[in-house]
């Protein structure tokens, strides 16, 4: 696959149309693979989605799909983390700061990082899930923040479909997006998050 084939409208659509055929599952199970696997990129199904079945539907089953991903990894690691592996965690120096640095947090916190675009993801569902966190309090707070962070990406797509006025829509949505992204970088920085989650 070269890179004219990715910039290829014809090439997009037929992505699309396998996609559609699926039913209405695919979407839910395509946002919910990102979760699983993190490489996948997140906006890139939510556009999809959007493209194919609207914003409101492509919105709605983005949210739902990253939520059931997120809900199952976090368990995935609670579950491992009651199985004994919490009482070695102060064995491992670089897993003992994370741990630390989890039960520093507050629901505010999960919110705002929730909602950016480039908060690793697979790193908070690990963090929270193999510390003693509220599971409650977590997957309400990143239920909140992703509503911000879906909606971003879902109207990032929804602004390609425009007829009218295409490079300027094109133009704002993407300094928008770039502009997110920075700022998002920046509040990462504060939290610390960057620090625990490169070691």
């Amino acid at each position: 696959m070269n890179f004219s084939q990715w910039t290829d409208p014809v090439f997009w659509n037929e992505i699309a149309h396998r996609i559609e055929s699926f039913g209405i599952l695919a979407p839910i199970f395509l946002a919910m693979l990102e979760s699983i696997i993190p490489a996948l990129p997140l906006v890139l199904i939510v556009i999809l989605n959007v493209n194919i079945y609207g914003l409101g539907v492509g919105f709605l089953t983005s949210y739902v799909g990253t939520m059931c991903g997120a809900t199952l990894m976090f368990m995935f690691y609670r579950t491992i983390s009651f199985y004994g592996l919490h009482e070695k965690m102060h064995k491992f120096k670089t897993l003992d700061k994370t741990i630390n640095w989890v039960n520093n947090q507050g629901p505010m916190v999960i919110i705002v990082l929730s909602m950016l675009p480039s908060t690793p993801s697979s790193f908070m569902n690990l963090a929270f899930g193999l510390a003693q966190y509220s599971k409650r309090k977590y997957l309400i707070s990143i239920a909140i923040g992703k509503v911000f962070m879906i909606g971003l990406f879902a109207f990032f797509g929804n602004a390609f479909q425009a007829k009218e006025n295409q490079v300027w829509i094109y133009t704002g949505s993407i300094l928008m997006f770039v502009l997110t992204y920075f700022i998002s970088k920046s509040i990462n920085k504060k939290t610390g998050i960057n620090d625990v989650s490169s070691k």
